[in-house]
């Protein structure tokens, strides 16, 4: 995953998130801390509708979040 411009990110940090709520999938990413491969997050959308996609790595406590579209 690349991010080329920050105002597509969301902050909203690893604690922030019941990920026993939140539908994960296997993906090809790798955590940029420990190299162990990332879950793909299933889209989250914030107050402003807009949709974003996230990677976390549960052993680092790691979670990115993406804008879509």
């Amino acid at each position: 995953m690349e991010i080329d411009d920050a105002s597509d990110l969301i902050f909203r940090t690893y604690y922030m998130v019941d990920w026993g709520k939140v539908g994960q999938s296997p993906s090809e990413d790798l955590c940029v801390t420990c190299g162990k491969p990332m879950l793909k997050v299933e889209q989250v959308r914030d107050k402003n509708g807009m949709v974003y996609a996230g990677r976390v790595c549960h052993g680092c406590k790691v979670v990115f979040w993406l804008r879509e579209g």
